[in-house]
């Protein structure tokens, strides 16, 4: 179960740009560096939001991280202990670099409803947002693969937990 507060609401086609601007791109290969400049000239007050909760939520409308590919727009928007965007839809190479990274990603037909402050809670199995502070809730499809992929942290959790089990196995056998 992810848990967290809505902290931020944008329109559609907010593009990488917009999420961390190219001058920061080749200054640094610390995920934790994007941080400090995410959303720098869209939504300055974005970091100040993200500061007051332990879970934020992003809501958008259509194409949520659409522009060029920068791995970097998913480190900025991470750090910032976002632990889900809802949107209407993404580019596959933006869902992509998410899933990779494990920021969890859930695609919704209509976030028209969703408010700044709303508690939300959502269930990766069931399929399930629910709006905590409206009592209301939404289902969403998302493939099995990927909903396990989102679960363990990313490609990168997924692949350090198969490792892990691949030792197991081998301290077991001695």
């Amino acid at each position: 179960m992810i848990t967290g507060t809505v902290t931020s609401i944008f329109g559609d086609d907010i593009n990488t740009d917009d999420i961390i601007p190219a001058s920061y791109l080749q200054q640094s290969t610390d995920r934790r560096f994007f941080k400090d400049y995410a959303f720098e000239k869209y939504d300055p007050a974005f970091r100040q939001r993200c500061q007051q909760a332990e879970a934020n939520i992003i809501v958008a409308g259509a194409n949520f991280g659409c522009g060029s590919s920068r791995e970097q727009a998913v480190y900025a928007i991470k750090e910032n202990r976002v632990v889900c965007v809802i949107a209407r839809s993404y580019p596959d190479i933006f869902y992509r670099n998410a899933l990779n990274n494990g920021l969890v990603l859930i695609t919704l037909p209509d976030t028209s409803s969703f408010r700044l402050g709303d508690e939300l809670a959502i269930d990766l199995d069931a399929g399930t947002v629910e709006n905590r502070s409206q009592g209301t809730r939404f289902t969403f499809a998302m493939p099995p693969e990927e909903r396990e992929t989102f679960k363990q942290g990313g490609m990168i959790g997924r692949v350090r937990a198969h490792l892990e089990e691949i030792l197991a196995a081998r301290q077991a056998r001695r």
